[in-house]
């Protein structure tokens, strides 16, 4: 029985190890409120770190939007200066590795999480 359980165990890490990366999703934010759409979506191969970012008018530090999603590893923690029609910005990202660690929450109990409380309760008797 255990053998079975050891079975099940393993081919749940794969799964959840196939599963991907989920970020939370807004494409742009004003203090803390999304203004478009926003969902929790599943990063691909190329994207395997979730972000949140932070731009800012050069000209007036008072003015700050916010994103978050999924991005590329060589984006993360980085500052980065642009121009929009003339005006200065400044982009910060900060990026995370982790199921909704960008902002979102979950009550869900991942499946890895599941099937190691499992084993170790039967690892337990």
């Amino acid at each position: 029985m255990a053998a079975v359980w050891t079975r099940l165990l393993l081919l749940g890490l794969v799964v959840a190890v196939a599963h991907g990366l989920t970020c939370r999703k807004c494409p742009i934010a004003v203090l803390g409120r999304c203004l478009g759409p926003s969902a929790e979506v599943q990063c691909n191969s190329t994207t395997s770190s979730c972000f949140s970012a932070t731009t800012a008018f050069n000209a007036t530090s008072a003015i700050r939007l916010q994103s978050q999603g999924c991005v590329i590893n060589a984006a993360c923690d980085r500052t980065l200066a642009s121009t929009l029609a003339g005006v200065g910005l400044t982009t910060s990202f900060r990026c995370c590795r982790t199921d909704l660690c960008n902002g979102g929450t979950s009550v869900q109990l991942s499946l890895a999480a599941a099937c190691a409380a499992v084993l170790a309760s039967l690892w337990a008797r």
